[in-house]
């Protein structure tokens, strides 16, 4: 058997019209997956402003490049 032979026949086919219409569980299931990255995100933001902040403080007491940002 070829190998597109056994692609095309592992998944099944979807209709558009069944992913337009989510069951209401699922539809809030995504919504929290939603509100739990955005939360995170916001974490993510204030780590890194964090991060600059001791950088500059580590930066001003060594008085040296040596802790410049590298990404």
């Amino acid at each position: 058997m070829l190998k597109s032979e056994v692609s095309r026949g592992a998944r099944p086919k979807r209709s558009l019209v069944g992913r337009a219409e989510f069951p209401s569980t699922l539809e809030g299931q995504i919504e929290e997956i939603c509100r739990d990255l955005a939360v995170q995100v916001k974490r993510m933001r204030q780590l890194q402003e964090q991060a600059d902040e001791l950088r500059a403080t580590l930066h001003e007491w060594a008085g040296a490049d040596s802790f410049a940002r590298t990404d």
